[in-house]
């Protein structure tokens, strides 16, 4: 129980620099069964953000019981309740994109956070990344489809509303695009 703890520590670690750093990859994983059908970084970052506060959704209806078995979550099938919402990007709609919470103004903590894991970071479409984190521009490479982006940057026009993206990839890379970020295909 005790390297549980401390895994999910660093692993918090981990996103923490990695909000601070828009656009720059780094790698999780933690040494635990994963019997998801996600990659081990993904299920890392389920187990070191979700807990019995928290309300989740995922399109994946049999990962469900063990993403609440692991962290004490609730479940809901409405994603514009959830506080984080887990998912591959082949699961992604427009309905989806468009409907999960962005918080208000004045209340703009209660938004969401997209867990995405996508096909690839490192190659696929190329984005430019600029705003707070970044020194002038980053640019980060991955599968997830433009248009996916595109809604994505309506949703966060108005600051400090918006949504977070987590994405992870199958090799457990891992990359953060925070509502502050404005992203330019490239």
């Amino acid at each position: 129980m005790t390297t549980m703890i401390h895994e999910t520590q660093q692993h918090y670690r981990k996103l923490i620099d990695l909000f601070s750093r828009p656009g720059e990859v780094g790698a999780g994983r933690m040494e635990m069964p994963n019997f998801t059908r996600f990659s081990d970084a993904v299920l890392a970052t389920v187990m070191t953000l979700l807990d019995n506060e928290i309300c989740f959704a995922t399109t994946a209806q049999g990962d469900r019981e063990e993403f609440m078995t692991l962290t004490g979550a609730k479940c809901t099938e409405d994603y514009s309740v959830a506080d984080f919402i887990v998912m591959k990007e082949s699961d992604l709609t427009e309905e989806m994109m468009e409907t999960i919470k962005a918080g208000t103004l004045a209340s703009p903590e209660k938004s969401a956070t997209l867990i995405i894991e996508v096909a690839s970071i490192g190659s696929g479409y190329s984005y430019r990344l600029q705003g707070p984190g970044i020194k002038t521009v980053n640019e980060v490479a991955m599968s997830l489809d433009p248009k996916w982006m595109a809604i994505r940057d309506t949703r966060c026009i108005e600051f400090p509303i918006g949504i977070d993206l987590i994405l992870i990839d199958r090799d457990n890379h891992m990359t953060v695009i925070p509502r502050t970020t404005s992203v330019e295909v490239v």
